[in-house]
């Protein structure tokens, strides 16, 4: 039996089967930014009719940036999911969970999710409002760190002793010394899915190949996995 069924939409967008509950994060994005890729008309089209991406349980947004968020895309998957459950950190739609505050937390048919407020990576966007989340199905645990700083020691306060199933990490956590450093020694996961990585005819700075080599200097993480390919799914078990 899967414990998880990860599904990349682009960049660090993915739908998590946790159990019966569906959860989308950071997955409806438009904008193009460079050297990374984005939900094109085409992949659009693709994911409204992807079983992966059926009738989500909740939509989840680490931040409002536009490699993460849309909310043209977002209006269209509420109109056709009205029943979907919406978290966001900034006011965008008139029923949702505003995340504010040092921490929140939202249980949903039970599905347990922390937030904490992180800090985002890079000194411009320190105070660009961006949640870090762990969500616990059945005993299985996620750690989402969304656009956070790598190494931040916040993170390490956020995990404290919970022991992590899974963690999402953005593709630095693994080129970077330190990131790895903080994987091993804080984070502990048992699974690693590294994403938030260009397809290939976006990838102009060459991170595709620094995370596959990054990912292979990783000691102590019994899974790692990289998300290179749209609709890619991985199972977990």
């Amino acid at each position: 039996m899967s414990h998880c069924q990860i599904t990349l939409s682009v960049n660090a967008g993915v739908a998590l089967h946790l159990g019966v509950m569906r959860v989308w994060s950071d997955a409806l994005h438009d904008r193009r930014v460079v050297g990374f890729s984005t939900v094109t008309p085409e992949r659009w089209n693709i994911l409204q009719a992807h079983p992966d991406f059926a009738s989500p349980d909740l939509l989840f947004f680490t931040h409002c940036h536009p490699d993460h968020y849309s909310r043209a895309l977002t209006e269209q998957v509420i109109a056709q999911n009205p029943q979907v459950a919406l978290v966001l950190p900034e006011q965008e739609f008139d029923r949702q969970l505003v995340l504010a505050g040092p921490s929140s937390h939202l249980t949903l048919e039970g599905l347990h999710m922390d937030f904490m407020r992180l800090t985002h990576e890079g000194a411009q966007y320190r105070e660009v409002p961006h949640y870090g989340c762990i969500l616990e199905y059945d005993g299985f645990r996620v750690l989402i760190a969304g656009d956070c700083a790598v190494a931040d020691p916040q993170l390490r306060d956020f995990i404290g002793i919970r022991p992590i199933d899974l963690a999402l990490l953005n593709f630095p956590w693994v080129t970077l010394r330190k990131g790895r450093h903080f994987i091993e020694q804080a984070i502990r996961p048992e699974h690693l899915v590294v994403y938030h990585l260009p397809f290939s005819h976006d990838d102009r700075w060459g991170y595709r190949d620094a995370a596959v080599k990054g990912a292979g200097q990783l000691q102590g993480v019994p899974d790692v996995r990289l998300l290179l390919e749209p609709f890619q799914r991985e199972i977990l078990t």
